[in-house]
């Protein structure tokens, strides 16, 4: 590390740990020329990883591309700990001269440069992360994901040349104990490679979220105390909803087409979900209240029996059907990957909404009412 904040800086480690009034200069060196290195190595990264969650949203409908992604991820895991011995994993690519840059325009090009060869002990944390980004099918996923790995890679750089001296001490300690570190990295892989095999990544994304606030929700606070408006799917993207059927808690099938001619709010929960908890009881008053307009919710539940629906419901009412087994129609519909996921359907039943994470009632009625009171004329062309 010391040797790459040197390069990447042009000041020599010794200059670093000088004491003399020369120190602050190349202190101010290393700060501006890491950021220019940092945003080199960040575009690299994020570009990657928000092209991954882009072309992984045209296949992740296929079950099939999601199990292979969570097998290679998971020898990613198995490379990681040392289990498995897979070298291209690790080849360094790297053609950088010996000639430190100059300016922090050449260490904007180091940075690229450094992004797109980089290899030492990360090959398969990075490909996890890609593979995790393609399977999420949502670019704005991948660019989350290839942003957190671009901060863990950058921030420590500018912590070295910060305090070369602390680190250089700290490093030889705790250099006995990076096996460590990748043995668990690789059980984390490992792990998360099993839940997107088997469709359940979800369930940290819900865990994750019953922690964190919504994003989305946070900006429209930041922007004014107005109702967040949700983005309508373009007209040009419009289809059809899956043609399903399911069993509500009684047994009896329900296929989403004969509620043709309604409004639908399709929720895809869990009674597990701190967020899909948090939302039912304004469901149940949409429900009842704009139910003579035409409106229905409809909550699809996900890993959960029919016992588990029934102990729920002693603990949270539940007023709108509540179909089983959905879990078996997600891929249908795209991949769920996080609860609650919500899809509006209109009257003709097209898919119209299609909205992540836990929302407030004047939100979801604000659009659904756009849907009711829609008609032949302004609704979307087939």
């Amino acid at each position: 590390m010391p040797g790459y904040v040197s390069l990447i800086s042009g000041v020599s480690i010794d200059h670093l740990k000088d004491g003399n009034d020369s120190r602050k200069n190349a202190r101010r060196a290393v700060i501006l020329n890491s950021i220019a290195f940092n945003i080199g190595l960040s575009m690299i990264f994020l570009s990657l990883g928000a092209l991954a969650g882009l072309l992984g949203k045209t296949v992740t409908a296929n079950p099939w591309f999601r199990i292979i992604g969570g097998i290679v991820i998971i020898g990613f895991g198995l490379q990681l700990m040392g289990l498995l011995k897979l070298g291209a994993l690790y080849k360094d690519t790297r053609f950088f001269s010996q000639q430190k840059p100059r300016g922090m325009l050449g260490s904007l090009t180091l940075g690229m440069a450094f992004a797109a060869g980089w290899t030492p002990c990360i090959g398969p944390i990075l490909g996890g992360i890609i593979g995790l980004a393609a399977t999420s099918g949502n670019w704005k996923t991948g660019l989350y994901l290839s942003c957190f790995y671009s901060a863990g890679l950058s921030v420590p750089f500018l912590l070295t040349g910060l305090g070369i001296n602390k680190f250089l001490g700290f490093y030889t300690k705790f250099r006995k104990h990076l096996h460590k570190v990748e043995v668990v990295s690789g059980v984390m892989l490992i792990s998360i490679g099993l839940l997107i095999a088997t469709n359940k990544v979800a369930i940290i994304n819900a865990w994750l979220a019953s922690w964190l606030p919504n994003a989305e929700a946070v900006a429209g606070n930041l922007e004014g105390s107005g109702v967040e408006t949700l983005p309508p799917i373009e007209a040009s993207k419009v289809e059809p909803a899956p043609e399903i059927e399911l069993k509500d808690a009684a047994g009896a099938p329900v296929r989403l087409s004969d509620l043709r001619g309604r409004v639908v709010l399709l929720n895809f929960w869990a009674t597990w979900c701190i967020p899909c908890r948090t939302e039912i009881p304004e469901l149940n008053d949409m429900h009842r209240e704009l139910g003579a307009e035409g409106f229905t919710v409809v909550g699809a539940s996900w890993n959960d029996s029919v016992s588990d629906i029934r102990g729920f419901q002693k603990e949270i009412k539940v007023d709108y059907p509540i179909l089983l087994d959905s879990e078996s129609v997600g891929d249908k519909f795209g991949g769920i990957q996080s609860f609650p996921t919500t899809y509006i359907i209109d009257r003709e039943g097209r898919i119209r909404y299609k909205v992540f994470g836990q929302r407030k009632r004047a939100t979801f009625e604000a659009a659904v009412k756009l849907l009711l009171n829609e008609t032949q004329a302004t609704a979307v062309s087939r």
